[in-house]
């Protein structure tokens, strides 16, 4: 009998074991920078560049957690090493806009001072993005067409209050990279068509977005409640422990571009125990709905240089207070168990 019993209570600590690990999970969850992720009809879609496997790369998963394992899937290359967008491809975004898809990215010939914002389109119309190619801008390769010629990276496109459509990115006064950067927002006819000029929301003027240099980038615009934020990263990303996440928040009913309606806050979320340098921030809904996680980048050690060369991709649960405006807490320190996303099926 005392056989039988001590049987029973292995197996029962066994299996309790294996559920406490399958219900939690660790940071960092897998290698890369510049994280986005989009939930449409209950998939979540990463998408990243320079994956091995083409230019623009998309992963594909029912969990959030499954994203960490899933197989890259190229679904673009560029066409010649000369074209203005084939070189430092950085930061594209999967975009799902009137039931088609787009990726926004900057891109280069070579040189930095080159950068500009372009498109991708897709044919696909179904819940999948499937290829994509240089959408039709009116310039080549997709560039979208700005009010003037200036250096800018990290496009992203969001809804606002009103209804329409805006491009939110960093820019600065340039067409070369001459610091400071800022961030910038113009609105949109439709995907791919820019329908006003460019207006100057923000410059860093805060010493954590000054960290070695003057820089807000990263952008990232959403509506909630009524109301529209951005989130921006700021400081100098190649410094290991400079880079924190700002947020800017349009008073309610001002128009989006009316620069004097936004005001800044920050950091809303900065290095803390053995994280450094947090940002690129993008929230996401746990599969039920039930829970909102922050996806982000940082580095573990101060010794990488530069510092976005170890980079590696975190998430943990956030939420939005009464207003809409996101509260993120302080980052997670690697290896610190977390619970699983809400309705989370690996």
């Amino acid at each position: 009998m005392k056989h039988i019993i001590a049987c029973i209570l292995t197996l029962a600590t066994s299996l309790l074991m294996q559920t406490c690990m399958a219900a939690t999970f660790t940071n960092p969850v897998f290698r890369g920078q510049d994280p986005w992720v989009t939930c449409v009809d209950g998939t979540y879609y990463y998408s990243g560049s320079h994956c091995g496997v083409a230019d623009i790369c998309v992963k594909t998963s029912r969990s959030l957690s499954g994203l960490a394992k899933a197989p890259w899937i190229g679904v673009w290359t560029h066409s010649h090493a000369s074209d203005p967008n084939a070189h430092e491809i950085w930061a594209p975004e999967l975009h799902r806009v009137n039931g088609r898809w787009y990726i926004y990215y900057a891109a280069d010939d070579g040189d930095n001072n080159h950068h500009r914002l372009f498109v991708l389109s897709s044919g696909s119309t179904g819940s999948g993005p499937g290829m994509f190619h240089e959408a039709n801008t009116g310039l080549p390769h997709g560039q979208l067409h700005l009010s003037s010629d200036r250096w800018g990276i990290d496009p992203d496109v969001f809804t606002a209050a009103d209804g329409r459509l805006y491009l939110t990115w960093s820019c600065t006064n340039f067409a070369d990279a001459t610091f400071p950067q800022r961030i910038c927002l113009a609105p949109m006819r439709d995907a791919v068509t820019v329908a006003g000029p460019i207006v100057y929301l923000s410059t860093p003027d805060q010493a954590w977005e000054t960290r070695d240099k003057p820089i807000q980038e990263g952008p990232v615009g959403y509506t909630r409640h009524g109301r529209n934020y951005i989130t921006y990263s700021g400081s100098a990303s190649w410094i290991p422990n400079d880079y924190a996440v700002g947020l800017l928040t349009l008073q309610p009913g001002a128009n989006p571009l009316d620069a004097s309606a936004w005001k800044k806050t920050g950091p809303i979320f900065d290095h803390h125990g053995k994280v450094y340098g947090p940002g690129s921030v993008v929230f996401v809904p746990s599969p039920d709905g039930r829970e909102y996680w922050n996806v982000y980048h940082a580095i573990d050690r101060l010794t990488c240089k530069p510092a976005y060369a170890c980079r590696d991709i975190r998430m943990q649960p956030m939420h939005f207070d009464a207003q809409g405006a996101p509260v993120l807490g302080v980052p997670v320190d690697p290896g610190v168990p977390l619970p699983m996303p809400s309705g989370d099926k690996r």
